[in-house]
């Protein structure tokens, strides 16, 4: 087992779920049903070029999944964009659907409180990447850990019900969102469905078996 100063995380006995299959019942799997079987095999794209396009595309499509929802960021702020987004997580799991979300622990400055809270929920887990011992000062780790904390996980991507996955460069944050007086960063994230589902499912599957991903279970 794994402890860490600071902050307790373990990968003592973990359990690396894997993705769900696409569900079957659901707003989207309804709504891509018909589409899914006149065109197998290929994906369908639709550009979110506008912030809060990306940001309302996230919040419909967690307040839709009915099975699972698997995240994955290298930032997640403590904004309001980003505790919107935590609720929506956390809504969900209250209706039974499974949350994954693994971050990067170099973007998540302040958050450990909110996401060992969310964490704590039956139907959520919480997990970070390559996770820095001191969980206050963070940046004092890399004097004696640079080479392992050098190693961060760029990936972004949000999956829900196996049906649909927002992916590009946005992390989450008001300043990607164009909300707020922060100076906004011109990114762009795409809305797919179809043969791509599967492939950042299983993607984000082998992030979140890595050895370098570690469980958060309580922020002291």
């Amino acid at each position: 087992g794994v402890r860490l100063v600071g902050s307790e995380m373990c990968i003592r006995d973990r359990t690396n779920s894997t993705a769900l299959p696409p569900a079957s019942v659901g707003p989207l799997a309804l709504a891509f049903a018909r589409k899914s079987a006149e065109e197998a095999g290929k994906t369908g794209v639709l550009p979110l070029q506008a912030g809060a396009d990306a940001f309302a595309a996230r919040i419909i499509l967690a307040d839709a999944a009915v099975s699972s929802i698997d995240a994955q960021y290298y930032i997640w702020r403590r904004d309001l964009t980003g505790y919107l987004l935590l609720d929506a997580l956390r809504r969900a799991a209250d209706r039974g659907v499974r949350v994954r979300l693994l971050l990067d622990d170099n973007g998540i400055s302040g958050l450990d409180r909110e996401l060992a809270a969310l964490g704590a929920h039956p139907d959520v887990e919480v997990r970070l990447y390559n996770p820095f011992n001191l969980r206050r000062f963070k940046s004092l780790s890399y004097g004696f850990d640079f080479f392992r904390l050098n190693r961060r996980m760029h990936n972004k991507s949000f999956t829900v019900d196996g049906q649909a996955t927002i992916l590009g460069g946005r992390n989450i944050g008001n300043e990607y969102f164009d909300t707020g007086p922060t100076a906004l960063f011109v990114d762009l994230d795409v809305l797919a469905v179809g043969a791509i589902v599967p492939e950042v499912s299983a993607d984000f599957d082998r992030y979140w078996a890595a050895p370098v991903s570690y469980t958060h279970l309580r922020a002291h």
